[in-house]
């Protein structure tokens, strides 16, 4: 297999100072002569360059997905509208987007539990695992399954594989929705180069590519240092524990967070309106109100597909059964939360600390649905967002920490289990600067904490295609973005500051995902 390139990613000099004017101006003239179909197919051909840069051998990969599936939902379209059995076809190809995701993403996993349980030595096959491939698969499974449900209109092969292959969310998302996005692309007569368009989204591109490379890289070198460190068997005592969760959950905050704002911005530059996927969730003060605001697009993936028809199956049945209260809570509500969040823990890596994660989370919102459920005493606000916390920081430890041992040491040190630390108690031998890192946690927990978000910010020019929420919810301040020379040289000064710090080596986090 040819060697993964370093790719181009949002925040590299040949991104932002090369790919982004040439797509633009490309952008300008297709429209010019060609118009908005013209253009899809153009941003199509872009994305495709865009993800080649990975290898060509992913860009090949890419295109038999998009090519696979665009045949298959097309089939299943037209075998549901002449009452034909649709539903193999639909089966089948899921099947197929689920055996390639398999294959390139937990082979060796699977290889790590035949060992483990036969005692067998086999090695790891040196997989070129497309980057992204998680995203793309499941946008397309989607696609699959509105055919299935008749959901889904004729569309052209040049705007579906915009749909599935858009460069601001192939290799990271934000997951699409073919409704919301195709919809979009009906009878368009606006004009594509567009001055507020263009300003309002190289100022939201402006404000993530701030919080993922200066915000994410300032506390990225404390977090790696903690987690390194007990990956090799340092002792750590529970100082150094929780600063290494605590930078850790506020690099990945900012390097996600980051990564979704450049993604719409991006999406909204070239006149195409994406979903949220941040919302302040450490602002959350319960563990519901958390996942409805980290990693928004993923989550109404999984309760579209997953959660909401496990969900009525298993209320059906107990409607249809004398089942005492609590068997109809954990039947109907707690049952499907929990595999849901199994198989979002799947889906985020393959491992078993990936695995720990959506089961941490599945039981936690289990338990909330069951405290509301049964009118337990609410436990307030301020309780209710610790609680959270903890819940949300422990669970990062196992998406961070390389090994189900490093996770165990890392949580023992972090929750005082002795027994389990392997010794944390002992010298400690990670030498981190206490006081600098609790500055750095002190000073942007309170960005995260009592800052607007990038979406109150730029409220006044909208550029999601989720529903903008009521004013009401957004309180007036002097940060809110407007059309003026102020937050022109303000967006500009963020770009320039970015800019001196392009080129570190953290990478962006989800590619791991």
């Amino acid at each position: 297999m040819p060697p993964l390139g370093a790719g181009m990613g949002f925040d590299s000099f040949q991104f932002i100072l090369m790919f982004l004017p040439a797509c633009y101006a490309g952008f300008i003239l297709v429209h010019r002569f060609l118009g908005w179909n013209g253009v899809y197919a153009y941003l199509a051909l872009a994305s495709l360059v865009f993800y080649g840069f990975f290898s060509p051998v992913l860009a090949a990969i890419l295109m038999v997905s998009v090519l696979f599936n665009y045949l298959a939902g097309t089939a299943i379209r037209l075998r549901r509208q002449q009452e034909k059995n649709a539903g193999f076809m639909a089966c089948a190809a899921i099947a197929a987007n689920v055996a390639a995701l398999a294959y390139f993403k937990y082979t060796n996993f699977f290889i790590d539990i035949i060992n483990s349980v036969s005692g067998a030595g086999h090695g790891h096959l040196d997989l070129l695992i497309p980057v992204g491939v998680s995203f793309f698969t499941f946008t397309q499974i989607g696609f699959l399954i509105d055919a299935l449900k008749g959901q889904t209109h004729r569309v052209g092969l040049g705007k579906y594989a915009l749909f599935a292959t858009f460069f601001p969310c192939v290799t990271a998302g934000p997951l699409l929705n073919q409704r919301d996005m195709f919809a979009q692309m009906k009878q368009r007569t606006d004009r594509a180069f567009n001055m507020t368009a263009l300003s309002v989204g190289l100022t939201m591109f402006g404000i993530g590519l701030f919080k993922t490379v200066v915000l994410a890289g300032a506390i990225a070198p404390y977090a790696n240092l903690v987690f390194d460190g007990v990956a090799l068997g340092a002792a750590i005592a529970p100082m150094e524990a929780w600063i290494g969760a605590l930078c850790y959950s506020l690099q990945i905050y900012f390097d996600l967070s980051g990564y979704a704002d450049m993604a719409v911005g991006l999406g909204f530059i070239f006149g195409i309106k994406l979903p949220l996927n941040f919302n302040s969730p450490f602002k959350a003060t319960s563990i519901s109100d958390f996942w409805r605001r980290w990693h928004m697009s993923m989550m109404r993936f999984f309760t579209t597909y997953v959660f909401s028809p496990l969900a009525m199956r298993n209320t059906r049945k107990v409607m249809s059964a004398d089942y005492s209260s609590l068997r109809r809570w954990l039947t109907a509500m707690a049952l499907p939360v929990i595999v849901t969040f199994l198989v979002v823990g799947i889906w985020h890596g393959a491992g078993y600390t990936f695995i720990l994660f959506g089961l941490l989370h599945g039981v936690a919102l289990a338990v909330d649905s069951g405290w509301k459920h049964f009118k337990l005493p609410s436990p307030g606000r301020v309780a209710g967002w610790f609680m959270t916390m903890a819940v949300v920081v422990s669970s990062l430890v196992l998406l961070r920490a390389p090994t189900l041992d490093a996770a165990s040491a890392m949580l023992s040190g972090m929750w005082g289990m002795a027994g389990f630390a392997g010794g944390f108690a002992a010298v400690n031998i990670i030498h981190i600067d206490v006081q600098l890192a609790s500055v750095a946690i002190a000073v942007l927990g309170a960005i995260v904490l009592c800052a607007p978000n990038s979406q109150q910010i730029l409220r006044a020019a909208w550029i999601s295609s989720d529903p903008q929420p009521e004013e009401k919810k957004f309180r007036s301040h002097i940060l809110r973005w407007k059309p003026n020379a102020v937050w022109a040289v303000a967006a500009a000064v963020l770009l320039v500051i970015s800019f001196t710090s392009l080129g570190g080596d953290a990478g962006f986090l989800n590619y791991r995902f």
